[in-house]
């Protein structure tokens, strides 16, 4: 492998605590910067990597709507009772650590895809590869809601390599597109051969600062306000508007800049949008866009005014996500005359950024739910969390808006929850539902929002939740416990809950919760081999790993039959903690990141 790469899958390891052998941490390394060009949601890499049979495929991702989905049941969700067409990307990965090009290695990941899209498969398939297929099925039966009819897709295959001009390369590359073409299940198709130089760029766009520098025609400042360093009102060039902020080196739409904007882009089918498009169209009328449209609202820890130009770093786009996909989907028509009009906040305050949120957002009708990081219980659980911090030596981080912490090296991955990841953790825990968890998570921040981020629960049981998941990641990360648990994560939480606490769980709201909850971190922070034994049996009499079929795991029964063996285990394997925990944790222990 070329030191350079190297030197950046290292840092990604280090961050996400991916070990294992260096091929494998390379999948999950191209998968993940992939993945992030897709997506701003968390995930976990190993969730993007698979073990067992090897079609030739390191990876399948399919998006829907910015969105990752995984399930045949998250494919359903998001295309029932839809108002607009969805825009569907399906992603194949395929890596290699070698620093040469392989024409036959091509040519393997051409016949995996080709194998992959068949009617009826003839290669060896994993669980993953046959969920993969699962998912991509059943966008298919959803081709009349998909935008242009069909799916795009997106093939990478990634070396350590320079970038080849050879013609053999090329002419494999062209190979994939023709069978990607053949099928005519797509409307748009994209092979991509990732060397060195790239690999590394998208590493960088993934986790490193969004930066851009835009020219000014107009300016005029805000006074200075609590909260607010500095706001100005500019008048840009629109072209400039797309070329510097909405879209990446590579030409692509930074799904990022859209985090803090509380609905998706809603197509070119509603009459705003549509009529939009068709100013756009009208080179006398393009020419008075920024005259008649409202204006883009953007915040930034950091506004820099300079001459004719304004610099910003690490910019959200708050209000105006359906400006920015009109003009980005229209770039191709925009002309130099056209222009669009900024209002531009330089603010650090979370609190200033909910009040800007919901302030410009209340000029269309925008469903409560989609204001989830601005409700008071999830603020409490961010001061919460940040209070505990202060006292753990390994600590945990809530990341209440997504990327708080992705630019601070000395906070791994592994650490940080954002608000989905912490609901699949309660819902898993202490509401019951590791299969919700595990299959559903939309509901949990969507219909279910108000069960699982309850005001009157304590933030302990928050915490403690999200506490057991990451001492779970560490010990299957460590290969201390079997790797095949991971995608049964969610069930072992509830099965831990049940042996260290028994049935006896009081109301999420009651301060008895609280002596359970530091019986459930005192029995998870002791990393002895003994601890480590009981999880293992406990993982063991839970689950029959070879009656454990893909259709179990997606119902609700198997949550009730751990708990149930979860009890019996407690009963013949009695807790050191019993049924009175100490009122202290014993402490955190030997740390068992790699």
């Amino acid at each position: 492998m070329h030191r350079v790469v190297k030197s950046h899958l290292d840092d990604f390891e280090k961050k996400n605590s991916v070990s294992d052998q260096e091929a494998k941490q390379f999948e999950a390394f191209l998968n993940y910067v992939v993945f992030r060009q897709h997506c701003a949601e968390h995930i976990d890499p190993r969730d993007l990597v698979y073990a067992g049979d090897d079609p030739g495929l390191d990876g399948v991702m399919v998006f829907i709507d910015d969105s990752y989905v995984s399930s045949i049941e998250e494919v359903e969700e998001a295309m029932t009772g839809r108002k607009r067409d969805a825009d569907v990307v399906i992603v194949f990965t395929q890596s290699k650590t070698s620093d040469s090009w392989s024409k036959a290695e091509i040519n393997t990941f051409e016949s995996a895809i080709s194998d992959f899209l068949a009617e009826k498969s003839e290669y060896p398939q994993s669980d993953y590869i046959k969920n993969a297929r699962e998912v991509f099925d059943g966008v298919l039966k959803h081709v009349g809601k998909i935008r242009d009819g069909k799916p795009e897709v997106q093939a990478f295959f990634a070396t350590t390599a320079r970038a080849s001009e050879d013609r053999e390369i090329l002419a494999a590359r062209q190979a994939i597109k023709a069978v990607l073409e053949n099928t005519g299940y797509f409307s748009n198709i994209e092979v991509i051969l990732v060397n060195r130089d790239s690999i590394v760029e998208m590493w960088k766009a993934a986790e490193g600062q969004v930066e851009a520098t835009l020219r000014v025609l107009g300016s005029a400042a805000f006074p200075r306000s609590p909260g607010i360093e500095e706001g100005y009102a500019v008048t840009v060039k629109a072209k400039d508007f797309i070329d510097q902020i909405l879209v990446d080196k590579n030409g692509r739409l930074r799904p990022r800049i859209f985090e803090e904007n509380v609905r998706d882009f809603l197509g070119l089918k509603g009459d705003v949008n549509k009529e939009m498009a068709e100013t756009i169209a009208d080179p006398i009328k393009q020419k008075r866009f920024g005259v008649l449209n409202n204006g883009i609202t953007m915040i930034s820890p950091d506004v820099r005014v300079g001459g004719l130009e304004i610099f910003i770093r690490d910019f959200q786009i708050v209000n105006g996500c359906q400006t920015s996909n009109v003009l980005f989907e229209n770039r191709e028509k925009i002309g130099d005359d056209a222009t669009i009009m900024l209002k531009l906040i330089e603010t650090s305050d979370p609190g200033v950024v909910d009040d800007i949120v919901r302030s410009t957002n209340r000029q269309a009708k925008v469903d409560e739910e989609q204001f989830l990081a601005t409700l008071d219980a999830v603020k409490a659980l961010e001061r919460y969390f940040e209070a505990r911090g202060a006292d753990d030596e390994f600590r945990l981080y809530f990341e209440r808006r997504q990327n708080q912490f992705s630019h601070d090296e000395n906070v791994k991955a592994i650490r940080v929850f954002d608000i989905k990841e912490l609901a699949r953790c309660v819902a898993a825990m202490f509401l019951d539902k590791p299969d919700v968890a595990s299959r559903y998570p939309n509901r949990l921040t969507g219909e279910m929002r108000s069960l699982v981020f309850n005001s009157a629960y304590l933030e302990e049981v928050y915490h403690v939740a999200a506490y057991t998941l990451y001492r779970i990641k560490l010990l299957i990360s460590n290969k201390r416990i079997d790797q095949r648990y991971s995608k049964l994560r969610w069930h072992i939480m509830l099965a831990i809950k049940y042996y260290v606490c028994g049935d006896a769980i009081p109301q999420l709201s009651s301060p008895k919760i609280k002596k359970l909850c530091t019986a459930i971190e005192t029995f998870m922070s002791t990393a002895d081999d003994e601890t480590v034994r009981i999880i293992k049996d406990l993982c063991a009499e839970v689950f029959d790993m070879e009656d454990l079929t893909r259709d179990k795991l997606k119902g609700s029964n198997l949550a009730n039959e751990v708990k149930l063996k979860a009890l019996a285990f407690r009963n013949a394997n009695p807790p050191k903690v019993g049924g009175s925990p100490a009122l202290s944790p014993a402490g955190l222990g030997k740390s068992c990141e790699p």
